[in-house]
């Protein structure tokens, strides 16, 4: 199975929201490196950051998912 980084991130709550997003949709989603920042976070710049990665078939919807803003869909929670 040849896997592609889809997007890379600098802490792992936002790794998280993003693998939460591709496994809703359906998508079979892996965090590579997720771990390497929790002894010193200068190991995540070292391995190029938390890697969110699909098979290679994926690579294009989830981008497409993560690329889509869904801000205007959320109701004001202030009124």
């Amino acid at each position: 199975m040849e896997l592609t980084t889809v997007a890379t991130f600098d802490n792992t709550p936002t790794a998280y929201i993003a693998k939460g997003r591709l496994e809703a949709e359906g998508i079979p989603c892996w965090l590579k490196d997720e771990n390497m920042g929790q002894t010193d976070w200068l190991y995540n710049i070292a391995v190029g950051w938390i890697k969110l990665q699909v098979e290679a078939q994926h690579a294009p919807r989830a981008r497409e998912i993560l690329a889509t803003d869904y801000s205007d869909r959320v109701e004001n929670l202030d009124e």
